[in-house]
């Protein structure tokens, strides 16, 4: 299939599938005259790419999996899992981080509150 045919299928636009063609990410398909025909592999590979997209990871990161495949075009499996799990340990700090803020959210609200109720009293003792 050719490269429109397989940002349909797979719903990566074109200028994305070129990116990843240039970072490395993705092979080069093979060419048929000046055209790039790309196999039903590819499906996969961009359906993994935007899982682990969704999931947090960047290209960056997804390069440098994809730079440590082996000759037969596998991922060592220690290589993956230790990957996922520094991603979930990233994804934790930043849940505390947030939950942090929202708590300093919460405590901001109630000193503005505390604030108002102090000014309306002291407006209302002036009469």
């Amino acid at each position: 299939m050719y490269i429109g045919e397989l940002s349909k299928k797979s719903g990566v636009s074109i200028k994305a599938i070129r990116h990843y063609e240039d970072i490395a990410l993705i092979k080069t398909p093979a060419r048929q005259g000046k055209y790039r025909v790309y196999d039903a592999s590819f499906l996969d590979v961009l359906a993994m790419i935007k899982l682990a997209k969704s999931l947090g990871f960047t290209l960056n990161e997804l390069q440098n999996i994809a730079k440590a495949k082996t000759d037969e075009g596998f991922v060592p499996m220690d290589l993956l899992k230790d990957e996922i799990a520094k991603k979930r340990q990233n994804i934790k700090q930043k849940m505390e981080k947030m939950n942090e803020m929202l708590s300093g959210l919460t405590q901001l609200e109630k000193d503005v509150a505390h604030h108002n109720a102090c000014l309306l009293e002291s407006f209302e003792n002036r009469d």
